[in-house]
């Protein structure tokens, strides 16, 4: 049997992800894993004249914002029982970001939520969790969130 020893989840803070995220920890708690949490942010879009330093100042906002967020993901209870660590890195293709950061850290299982887009929206933006399943070099397993979801 293949042993899991490190477990990374990428979150985008959807309630689809906040329960991948969940799932991971529990199988992390299950396997004694190491939990890597990641939040992949795609640059800052520069358009047109900016003033300076508001720049600078939206973006260090929203990357505080984003890592306090982060910290969140993983509920303290859970936190005392399996080791985790949180990261937060820029880049583009999120999707090889992903890929890159799970053979980084010798990943074992990349835990992906299911794709929750409805509509137009599935249409007109890929699917990150295919691009990462036929690009990861571990097996992938993907929590889909269940009905009635009140519980994330």
């Amino acid at each position: 049997m293949t042993r899991i020893q490190n477990i990374l989840v990428p979150v985008d803070f959807t309630k689809s992800s906040l329960y991948a995220a969940r799932y991971a920890a529990s199988l992390a708690q299950t396997h004694n894993a190491r939990l890597y949490v990641l939040h992949v942010k795609q640059p800052f879009p520069v358009h047109g004249r900016i003033v300076a330093g508001s720049l600078e100042d939206v973006q260090k906002h929203r990357m505080i914002k984003e890592q306090t967020e982060l910290t969140k993901v993983i509920p303290a209870a859970l936190k005392n029982s399996i080791a985790v660590e949180e990261i937060q890195v820029t880049g583009i293709p999120v999707y090889r970001v992903i890929v890159e950061k799970a053979r980084q850290f010798c990943v074992d299982v990349i835990v992906m939520p299911a794709q929750d887009r409805k509509g137009w929206a599935r249409v007109f933006k890929k699917n990150l969790t295919a691009q990462v399943i036929r690009n990861a070099h571990c097996s992938v397993f993907v929590a889909q969130l269940p009905e009635g979801n009140a519980d994330i």
